[in-house]
């Protein structure tokens, strides 16, 4: 009986404590256990999603799932709309009969009456909307409205700007659309340019060949003394159609009037104007259109906005990074564009040039020089190190002007036929091939050219025959950026012609360069015209040029290949000396590559190769760090070698010259 019992009591304690180790007695979780599940709660609300969240009372770690009910003594928790990161549910510790009740923590931010039971989904909500609609905030979230404000379009946002301000939003600068919907919109560019330059110089001068200023002067050189002033007005206006923002625009139409007037004044008749009754200054002007063109977009060739383009009328194209060979506003057309991400670019244009004014120095719109020039070339970024651009440039270019007789310019001087030699008319037919580079390798800057040209001349007049044309140049600049100092050196090379009368003609020149290289028109050698006195009524080098290629004005007269050439050793330093200011020194040794023409024409067999030293220092001053208002100011002088002294004498050559462009 006993064992009976014992085994009946041993079943009955089994039954009663198996609930109690296994899960606890069941109980249902009252109202007042709900503040003590809200500390719980806050102390796992807020936490970022996706993390590792253990329950309370629970030994198992895995994450809590909020909007799902609870049996045995789990409460229902929703979680509130408006929190940033959902709410977890908290199980509450099941507590043994008999144990202490744990402690509870009070809700801080809570309403201090009790929270009856929830016994609905829907009942929950309500109340815990009730609950977060009377917690304290510190600051009302402000409505929409008044955060945000509804613009048609990107281009009328925050800034209105003033049409006639150019440092703010402008219409007038293509900052805001004209007219069209957002997808075709309009842009108007307005641009005026003040170009005012003056320079002070000593330029050989010979004495008038009928009379002279100075009766008493008998020499073959007059005074060199010079003042030349040049003024250029620019008003430039360009509509263009297309959100030019992250691809190239759709059509363009450009215009570009400039108005010209020069003034200079000389020492000696007879310089100014063939007529020495002129006296020895000139004043004249000239109106004409520096650019007037269209410009086409034809395709997009990939989804990175490669695309080809076409542009049509006067427009100014620069043949190679420096201007070596061709930089000039003509009529014509151009194909161009890139590919391949912008590492190709690529040009194919054909040009017919018109006439120039020689004392302007720019184009009359309703004369034609009978000459073509036809340019293709490519480059390719980043070859062979990242930062290098190389291009290969082929250049076709025929003068046929010696069809048409003679040719005289605005002061009666002749230029077609080259007034020098036999004087007879001649056509030109030449081909230059050209590889050209501009980058960097490492912290080494590197700008190089060399070029071969090649064709026929029907009639040189100094060789006086025919010559084939065989002729070379090549350019190197080096230069490393130092802080605010950049130090650089460079070489500049022309081929001459060590045979004035064969039939061969292998000294370099041009089409109609303009080239920024050793000093560029900082130099006394480039910005002048050395006319070649006693000679023939050529120049020794022609305005912003560095090539000795004895040619009758490089505005109409016709290249020339039977020339001495050149050779340019240069050293420099660029120094920033403040942001709005920076400082141009250079100095130039310069050489005759060959002297036989130059002892030909001259007669004189003792020509020295030597053409002496150009020491020059300029400087730019930007007063508001952009291109807005720019003063340049540059003084340079050509110390005389050997080769100059037999040409002109011992004098020293100089140039002070003061440039202010304004733009808006």
């Amino acid at each position: 009986m006993n064992q009976l019992i014992k085994s009946r009591l041993g079943w009955l304690l089994c039954a009663v404590c198996y609930p109690l180790v296994v899960g606890g007695f069941p109980q249902q979780v009252g109202a007042e256990d709900f503040p003590r599940k809200s500390a719980t709660l806050r102390r796992l609300d807020w936490q970022s999603e996706g993390s590792d969240k253990r329950e309370v009372g629970s030994s198992i770690s895995r994450p809590l799932v909020a909007d799902k009910t609870r049996t045995l003594g789990e409460q229902l928790i929703v979680a509130p709309k408006d929190a940033e990161q959902p709410m977890q549910l908290a199980q509450v510790r099941r507590r043994r009969p008999g144990s202490e009740e744990p402690r509870r923590r009070e809700r801080r931010d809570a309403p201090e009456e009790s929270i009856p039971a929830a016994t609905t989904v829907q009942e929950a909500e309500r109340k815990r909307e009730e609950i977060y609609q009377n917690l304290p905030s510190e600051k009302p979230i402000p409505p929409t409205g008044d955060e945000f404000i509804t613009t048609p379009d990107r281009w009328t946002m925050i800034y209105k700007g003033r049409w006639y301000d150019p440092y703010n939003q402008n219409i007038l600068k293509g900052d805001l659309r004209l007219f069209g919907d957002y997808g075709e919109p309009w842009f108007l560019e307005l641009t005026g340019i003040s170009d005012s330059l003056y320079e002070r110089r000593g330029v050989p001068t010979p004495v008038g060949l009928q009379s002279t200023n100075d009766a008493e002067d008998t020499d073959v050189f007059g005074d060199f003394e010079q003042d030349f002033f040049n003024q250029n007005l620019i008003f430039e206006v360009a509509l263009i159609k297309g959100n030019t923002t992250f691809k190239p625009q759709d059509l363009e139409f450009r215009i570009a009037p400039i108005v010209n007037f020069n003034h200079v004044n000389l020492a000696e008749v007879g310089g100014v104007r063939a007529d020495p009754a002129r006296g020895t200054h000139r004043d004249d002007a000239h109106v004409t259109l520096l650019e007037a063109f269209v410009d086409y977009h034809l395709a997009d060739i990939s989804d990175r906005y490669d695309f080809i383009s076409s542009r049509w009328g006067i427009q100014r194209f620069q043949s190679d990074f420096r201007g070596f060979i061709y930089a000039d506003e003509q009529p014509g057309v151009r194909f161009f564009g890139n590919w391949d991400n912008n590492k190709w670019q690529y040009n194919l244009a054909y040009f017919h040039r018109l006439e120039k004014d020689a004392n302007a120095l720019l184009n009359k719109l309703f004369e034609s020089r009978k000459e073509n020039v036809v340019i293709a070339n490519v480059y390719h970024q980043d070859i062979p190190v990242l930062g290098n651009t190389v291009q290969l440039n082929f250049i076709y270019h025929d003068d046929t002007f010696g069809d048409d007789g003679s040719n005289f310019d605005e002061n009666n001087f002749l230029t077609v036929p080259s007034p020098i030699g036999t004087e007879r008319p001649n056509n030109l037919y030449t081909y230059y091939t050209g590889f050209t580079s501009d980058g960097h390798f490492g912290r080494l800057n590197v700008n190089s050219a060399l070029y071969w040209v090649t064709g026929s001349e029907k009639h040189n007049p100094i060789a006086g025959r025919g010559v084939d044309i065989n002729a070379y140049m090549a350019a190197l600049e080096l230069s490393v950026d130092i802080d605010f100092i950049r130090p650089k050196a460079s070489f500049f090379w022309a081929s001459g012609d060590d045979d004035a009368f064969d039939s061969d003609a292998e000294g370099f020149d041009a089409i109609f360069d303009n080239p920024v290289f050793a000093g560029g028109d900082n130099t006394y050698w480039q910005r002048q015209g050395i006319p070649l006195i006693a000679g023939g009524g050529v120049a020794l080098t022609d305005r912003l040029s560095l090539l000795a290629d004895l040619r009758a004005g490089k505005p109409q007269g016709q290249s020339n290949f039977v020339n001495p050439g050149i050779r340019i050793y240069n050293v420099g330093v660029d120094i920033d000396v403040l942001p709005e200011l920076i400082l141009e020194n250079n100095v130039n040794y310069l050489q005759f590559d060959q002297t036989d023409v130059l002892e030909t024409v001259r007669q004189d067999g003792s020509i020295d190769r030597e053409i002496g030293w150009d020491l020059s220092t300029a400087v730019l001053y930007r007063p508001f760090l952009n291109n807005n208002v720019q003063l340049r100011a540059g003084y340079a002088a050509l110390l005389p070698g050997d080769g100059l002294e037999n040409l002109y004498g011992d004098r020293t050559l100089y140039q002070f010259f003061t440039n202010l462009i304004l733009l808006y």
